[in-house]
């Protein structure tokens, strides 16, 4: 199983876990549609993710959606846990969601090391492009 397999099993469990929580199926998470409840299942996904320490820029190529809106899930839940009566649904959920995802197995150490692999990987990926136009600049 590749890492971008492994990764996609971590979200699918996390989404599992959520929509257990927060009656939402599973499928219609990850939509554009901005019903409350669904928001807040994107939110937990997400910001659980980074709390596990995947960054903004990985859940954007994952979820096809550009990575400020990771960075701006990230700042609603600091504002939510400084303030919990701000959005108290929204910490629930959260909390039982983490908790659930956490003892399901290591998945903290797993997705630690997918995100080191997926950072090599991208960094390669780079320098192959790099050395790829720099030999077609020296072929001129």
């Amino acid at each position: 199983m590749n890492n971008t397999s492994k990764l996609k099993k971590e979200i699918d469990l996390l989404t599992y876990i959520t929509s257990k929580h927060t009656g939402v199926d599973s499928k219609d998470i990850n939509v554009k549609q901005k019903t409350g409840e669904q928001v807040i299942s994107r939110m937990v996904i997400c910001n659980i993710l980074m709390e596990c320490g995947l960054k903004p820029a990985q859940l954007a190529k994952h979820f096809c959606k550009h990575r400020t809106n990771y960075y701006h899930y990230l700042k609603l839940h600091k504002e939510y846990i400084q303030n919990a009566r701000m959005y108290p649904r929204y910490l629930d959920v959260f909390n039982k969601v983490f908790d659930e995802y956490m003892t399901k197995t290591q998945r903290l150490q797993t997705i630690n090391e997918l995100q080191a692999i997926d950072e090599v990987d991208s960094a390669i990926a780079d320098l192959l492009e790099i050395r790829k136009y720099l030999l077609n600049e020296t072929d001129d």
